[in-house]
């Protein structure tokens, strides 16, 4: 019983271990992937309306000036 305890991973083993890596390194790539398409969509659309109106109040204060 000791001895199968610390004998060598069989190779159907270490093939599951590397599968399973593999597997859960694609996944948090894509959800990164997600996350950053989510967040460039997202932001924009949230604060789009207020940076706007901000540029909106700068070009409404500018006064003009005449040309020589």
């Amino acid at each position: 019983m000791t001895e199968d305890y610390f004998a060598e991973p069989t190779e159907e083993k270490k093939s599951n271990t590397a599968l399973i890596i593999i597997i859960v390194a694609v996944v948090v790539l894509i959800v990164l992937c997600c996350c950053c398409v989510l967040g460039v969509w997202l932001v924009p659309t949230l604060l789009g309306p207020s940076v706007g109106n901000v540029f909106s109040n700068i070009i409404e204060g500018l006064e003009t000036t005449p040309v020589p």
